[in-house]
């Protein structure tokens, strides 16, 4: 659980940790989001499911672009999986698409992964 306002829970596809996320994204979860994530990316590539994130803030997106950069450091990826058309929205708007890598499937997540790292 994030700080009361979100949840998740682990699977895996393929050898791959995947983070299923509920719930909002936002200042008052962004930090244990972060602290969640560093923890997984720090040992390997995840992919993120955002299916069921309804609403994203800017410290959320900012949470999003600091794990992906912190996954970086580690020689592994974050991948964005269900982003709705509001984050999408958002992330365009400020011009995160540089900093944040998106898939519309696991597999494609998963062929990312295989590429980027």
């Amino acid at each position: 659980m994030f700080g009361g306002a979100i949840t998740y829970s682990v699977r895996e596809f393929s050898g791959i940790n995947v983070l299923d996320v509920s719930g909002n994204l936002t200042v008052l979860t962004a930090d244990y989001f972060k602290s969640v994530v560093h923890n997984f990316s720090e040992r390997e590539s995840i992919m993120i499911n955002m299916e069921n994130v309804p609403f994203v803030t800017a410290s959320g997106l900012n949470a999003l672009v600091d794990v992906s950069y912190y996954a970086r450091n580690f020689g592994n990826r974050v991948i964005i999986l269900g982003a709705n058309i509001d984050l999408k929205e958002a992330i365009d708007y400020v011009n995160y698409f540089d900093h944040i890598i998106f898939a519309q499937s696991l597999q494609e997540g998963k062929t990312k992964i295989e590429y980027y790292t």
